[in-house]
């Protein structure tokens, strides 16, 4: 178990990372998001002792704070590979076995096991220019998985490959987390992504930990509107609380919150164009994506996306949009940093 305790990173005499407190669970992924210089990678950075900190942070109860990154064991594997180039495949992953003085047989066939378990077993021989981007991924990712640690922290590991390749990588992280029962900690700006790899997703905003969950509690709870945006969901909505219930252009759910104005979301895929709706929009824009077709809808309560089927609605049209009311979320009237784990329930009401 990773676990980190009011962590301070400051630099040019302000936080980059301001007192984050941050469990993660033996065995389990977590996706740490945010905008940038929200101090994702700094975070890492600091778990792997490479840069000054305040606070404490331990693994699986035994403080790091007086240990040196490579007696940490962590594991940190950069958005960028990082292989010696003239290496081969073979030997870029059996390094840290050399530095730690192991016999050449060996740290051979510890190297050899991993690259085949990451889908290189044809690549032994291939420098790092011979390899693909996913390629040289996966040699650095057998590479940081050499030394056996116990946290495997991942910067961006996706970052420049191509939507094929993402894929790839991301269903051999998700099967290795999996089969090695590993502690894994993954910064990740797309959604899909961390969405695919997470149990738990942390936000940073501005240094500070604004929510850390599970996946579905934060995609459909967000603690703020970035927290929402970032997990692809532009949908804010002004309504108001009165005598227990929050209500939005004549739809509502109970609310325990206070009463007075407030902002509320729900998720596009939430959302239907239908006859039966009872929220009378202007589409304002249709956008075509790669999965699906979004319609930019308008009203006096804040603008929406809706997934469209196939009946694409024409732009300045009035349309109806269903919903079903328990999947509206009232956001928290303020945010506070989040001093626990995912086990820290989120604030609000549904």
């Amino acid at each position: 178990m990773l676990t980190c305790t009011d962590v301070t990173v400051n630099a040019d005499g302000r936080p980059i990372v301001d007192q984050v407190s941050l469990n993660v669970p033996s065995g389990s992924c977590c996706v740490v998001m945010g905008a940038s210089g929200a101090g994702k990678s700094t975070l890492l950075r600091a778990v792997a002792g490479l840069v000054e900190y305040s606070g404490s942070i331990s693994v699986n109860d035994q403080d790091l704070e007086q240990r040196a990154p490579h007696r940490r064991d962590v594991g940190l594997l950069f958005q960028n590979a990082r292989l010696f180039p003239t290496m081969s495949a073979l030997d870029n992953v059996a390094y840290p076995l050399r530095i730690r003085k192991l016999d050449r047989r060996s740290r051979r066939a510890t190297a050899s096991a991993l690259l085949e378990q990451v889908g290189l077993g044809d690549r032994f021989t291939a420098r790092p220019d011979e390899l693909s981007g996913g390629e040289r991924q996966r040699v650095a990712l057998a590479r940081a998985l050499c030394s056996e640690p116990e946290v495997l922290m991942l910067d961006e590991p996706l970052t420049g490959l191509d939507a094929p390749q993402r894929r790839s990588l991301v269903r051999l992280l998700t099967r290795l987390q999996r089969d090695l029962n590993l502690t894994w900690v993954v910064v990740s700006h797309d959604p899909d992504d961390a969405v695919s790899l997470a149990d738990t997703i942390a936000v940073l905003d501005h240094g500070r930990l604004v929510q850390h969950d599970e996946v579905e509690v934060v995609r459909h709870r967000p603690s703020s509107p970035l927290v929402a945006s970032l997990l692809s969901n532009p949908n804010l909505l002004t309504g108001s609380v009165s005598g227990g219930r929050l209500s939005v252009d004549g739809n509502g759910v109970d609310s325990a919150n206070p009463g007075g104005s407030t902002l509320a979301t729900i998720r596009p895929e939430h959302l239907t164009i239908d006859e039966r709706g009872t929220l009378q929009m202007t589409v304002l824009g249709i956008e075509r994506r790669a999965s699906h077709t979004v319609a930019l809808l308008g009203s006096r309560a804040g603008t929406l996306e809706v997934h469209c089927g196939q009946n694409i609605p024409e732009v300045g049209s009035t349309v109806s949009v269903h919903f079903d009311d328990q999947h509206l979320w009232q956001l928290p009237p303020q945010v506070a940093p989040v001093r626990n784990s995912a086990t820290t329930a989120s604030t609000g009401s549904s």
